[in-house]
């Protein structure tokens, strides 16, 4: 597998590994793509928007990591499939993949819903996260060496979003509870083949994508906070943390789960 010069190549708990990032433009999925660069793992990422993925790679590139960004939409079977193969034409194989992309909670209460807000929620967050697992466990069996799959769920993939406000989330949450139903179907299917999958569920993190709610409803951010037994909203680098686990040897016995980053939510 073609390595780098940079000092993180040899050191770090993914070092020699290859990992794969969607979504990863902005927001959980940069931070993660940046965070498994500094374990040592080399990073394709992708997201739609090619100037900001660009510069994205290359601040991890600068920070001494290594990275090729590739543009993608996840609903587009031939573009994963591209994807894929274009982070083993960068790199070699693939080891890790976290298929991150994904559309806002944010919407119109479930009777309010238009059929293209639902398709479109759907297309990307159900859809693409199946259509990314589909190629990589794929590329995972041609290497025959076992492989790990993180999908990002919620804590929203476990219960309803429950706000007493303009804000209702009845596509998102459809979506999240299906991707946990995709995980496990995954890691029983594939299992005896070293394929590791799981979801890595937040609560709310506080990211430039929450911003906008967490401004507009401080009252509703206030009852979710006291609600919370931590006592604070998640930080980015406790999720980061978290997906750093799932995907190195510290994992190797964790399959067919969910790791839940929620500072105690669901415990009440």
């Amino acid at each position: 597998m073609p390595m780098s010069n940079n000092s993180g190549a040899g050191e770090g708990r993914l070092a020699g590994r290859v990992a794969l990032v969607t979504g990863a433009t902005s927001g959980l999925g940069q931070a993660i793509a940046a965070g498994f660069a500094r374990q040592g793992a080399q990073v394709a990422i992708c997201g739609r928007r090619e100037e900001v993925g660009q510069a994205v790679a290359e601040d991890i590139r600068q920070a001494g990591g290594e990275a090729v960004f590739v543009t993608c939409d996840v609903a587009d079977g031939e573009q994963v499939r591209d994807l894929v193969a274009r982070t083993v034409a960068a790199f070699g194989r693939l080891d890790i993949a976290v298929n991150n992309a994904g559309l806002g909670a944010a919407g119109a209460k479930l009777a309010e819903l238009t059929e293209e807000e639902f398709d479109s929620v759907l297309a990307t967050n159900l859809r693409g996260v199946w259509l990314c697992m589909k190629h990589e466990i794929r590329q995972f069996q041609a290497q025959a060496d076992g492989g790990c799959i993180i999908n990002m769920g919620s804590v929203l993939g476990q219960v309803a979003l429950a706000t007493g406000s303009q804000y209702s989330a009845a596509h998102y949450v459809a979506a999240k509870h299906a991707i946990e139903g995709l995980t496990k179907t995954a890691a029983a299917d594939y299992g005896r083949e070293g394929i590791r999958v799981n979801t890595l569920a937040p609560g709310v993190v506080a990211t430039a994508i929450s911003e906008h709610v967490i401004t507009d409803e401080a009252p509703l951010i206030s009852r979710w906070r006291e609600r919370i037994p931590l006592g604070r909203l998640a930080a980015v680098e406790d999720v980061v943390g978290a997906a750093v686990f799932l995907a190195s040897a510290d994992a190797a016995y964790v399959s067919g789960t969910s790791l839940v980053v929620d500072g105690g939510f669901l415990a009440q």
